[in-house]
């Protein structure tokens, strides 16, 4: 399983409002799509920003993710609404022995 963590920094409340209308339609459609296996947005209490969670059965799932229509569209539609580029971090969740 790959784990993803995706920070998006908003440039001010009312940016982050949009933000997270935007993120609905993309969380909606990305739920539906094989493979996925959670796919959610967090805001942050204490500053305001927003953090999607993500699970996907493999990278290459993934892949074929970030090349969607409501994928692309969310980029777009934020673009001018984040102070910087989405700090995303994958990982590989696959318990390995230690």
């Amino acid at each position: 399983m790959i784990m993803v963590l995706a920070k998006a920094i908003p440039k001010d409340e009312d940016a982050c409002a949009k933000i997270v209308e935007f993120a609905q339609d993309l969380i909606e459609n990305t739920k539906k799509e094989e493979g996925n296996i959670d796919y959610n947005l967090y805001s942050n209490t204490a500053d305001g920003t927003l953090l999607f969670v993500e699970q996907w059965e493999s990278k290459e799932i993934l892949g074929t993710h970030l090349q969607t229509d409501h994928f692309i569209r969310f980029g777009e539609n934020i673009q001018d609404l984040v102070s910087s580029e989405l700090i995303i971090d994958v990982f590989d969740a696959e318990a390995t022995d230690l």
